[in-house]
C-alpha cells in the first residue's frame, strides 16, 4: 500500500495515477488547505513591485487558492516569475503572459541554484507560500541582500486521524510519500519504531531526507521533485511496480 500525504487536489491526482496502474494507493492528507491571511492583500503587494522584482510560487496550492478566492488577480508583466516546479509554473502561467521559470531540480534547493545566476540584491522578492514553510528560500535570499516578503496565500490546517491509522497496515509493504517538512512532522504523530524500520519514505528534498534520518527512518528514497508524474515514475520503477 502506498500512502500519499500531500493535500488536495494534487494528492488525489497522484493517488489516481497509482490506482490506474493497478498499484494500491490511498490518499491520506495531513492538511486541509484554506485561504491564507495575506491573500486579499496580494494584488496590493504586486502593484508595489518595481520592474525586475521577483515573484516566487512555492506550490500548486497557490494557484488553487487564487482561482477560488481571487480570480480577478492581475499580474504585472515587467516582473520576474519563478516557481518551485513545473506544475506550479504551468498553473501560475494562466495569470500572466510573462514566462514563469522553474529549475531542473524541482525543490527549494534547485530554485536557489537557478537564482544564483540572477541579480537579487536590493530587489523585492515576494514568496507566495503557505502559513509556514520555505524558510530556506527566504533566509538565503535575504542573505543575498534581497528584500524578501513571504505572502501567506494559503493556510494549512492539520487533519487529525486515530493514532493507529498506519499501524493496522504494517503487515503490508508500505510506502509513504512526503512532500514537505510539515508533512514529515505530522507523520511523527502516527509513526512508531516498526514503521521506521519496515516502511519506506519517499521524500522530495535533501532537507526532508536529512530530517527523516534524524527521526530514525531507515528506508528513504530521495526524489528531487514533487511533480506527481516524477514521483509516480520513481516509485513504480524503484520498487518494481511496472509491468
Amino acid at each position: 500500500m502506498i500512502y500519499v500525504t500531500r493535500p488536495s487536489p494534487e494528492g488525489e491526482m497522484l493517488t489516481q495515477l497509482f490506482n490506474q496502474a493497478k498499484v494500491p494507493a490511498q490518499h491520506l492528507p495531513f492538511f486541509n488547505i484554506s485561504q491564507g491571511h495575506d491573500l486579499l492583500n496580494l494584488q496590493e503587494q504586486l502593484n508595489q513591485l518595481l520592474p525586475n522584482d521577483i515573484v516566487i510560487v512555492v506550490s500548486p496550492q497557490v494557484t488553487h487558492v487564487i482561482n477560488t478566492y481571487l480570480s480577478n488577480l492581475i499580474l504585472p508583466a515587467n516582473l520576474r516569475y519563478y516557481a518551485i516546479g513545473k506544475k506550479s509554473a504551468q498553473l501560475f502561467s494562466q495569470f500572466t503572459t510573462a514566462k514563469v521559470n522553474y529549475p531542473n531540480i524541482e525543490n527549494s534547493e534547485g530554485l536557489l541554484t537557478k537564482l544564483q545566476q540572477e541579480p537579487v540584491q536590493h530587489h523585492t522578492i515576494l514568496i507566495l507560500c503557505g502559513n509556514s514553510g520555505r524558510q530556506l528560500l527566504a533566509q538565503t535570499l535575504t542573505n543575498r541582500k534581497a528584500k524578501v516578503k513571504s505572502i501567506a496565500c494559503y493556510c494549512r490546517k492539520p487533519i487529525h486521524y486515530p493514532p493507529n491509522i498506519l499501524s493496522s497496515n504494517m503487515e503490508k509493504q508500505i510506502i509513504i510519500i512526503i512532500t514537505s517538512l510539515e508533512h514529515l512532522i505530522q507523520l511523527e504523530l502516527y509513526s512508531n519504531l516498526e514503521h521506521k524500520t519496515r516502511a519506506t519514505l519517499v521524500v522530495t528534498s535533501q532537507r526532508i531526507f536529512a530530517k527523516a534520518k534524524q527521526f530514525k527512518w531507515q528506508k528513504i528514497l530521495l526524489v528531487n521533485s514533487a511533480n506527481n508524474q516524477k514521483l509516480f515514475e520513481a516509485v513504480t520503477v524503484n520498487y518494481g511496480m511496472t509491468k
